[in-house]
């Protein structure tokens, strides 16, 4: 046996052609689409009357106020890249690690190979150049 829904839900509203030129303006300002500049209006007026939570004012403030024409994303990393990255990231922590040593560590071939290797880093990772900054 089928289910019947009902479309109580489903709003058609005739606006007056100050309050639709508003809207337009809004939607254009705010770069959503027309719908969601509609509902985002309703949402915000729901809840300046204290009808719905501030849980459900800011999940679909959240939900309407996605634009038509997404930010551009940052672009992904290619394998290669994200290799690089990782490798950048093991190092900058391993500064970290070697300072924490330094104290316990008196060998000079070992501390001169992470100043070297402190300095070769020192334009990409802050990390390295605090290393220095603080041996």
């Amino acid at each position: 046996m089928a289910k019947e829904y009902s479309q109580e839900h489903i709003m058609k509203i005739c606006l007056a052609p100050e309050l639709y030129l508003a809207m337009t303006k809004y939607q254009v300002q705010k770069e959503i689409g027309k719908t969601y500049a509609g509902l985002l209006l309703l949402t915000k007026a729901l809840y300046q009357e204290k009808l719905i939570s501030k849980e459900v004012y800011e999940k679909f403030v959240y939900r309407y106020s996605r634009k038509l024409v997404p930010e551009e994303q940052p672009q992904k990393l290619t394998a290669e890249q994200q290799k690089n990255k990782q490798k950048l990231d093991e190092k900058a922590r391993s500064f970290g690690l070697a300072y924490n040593q330094w104290d316990t560590h008196l060998d000079p071939e070992w501390r001169q190979w992470w100043i070297n290797e402190a300095k070769k880093y020192q334009d990409t990772i802050p990390e390295a150049k605090e290393f220095l900054r603080k041996v």
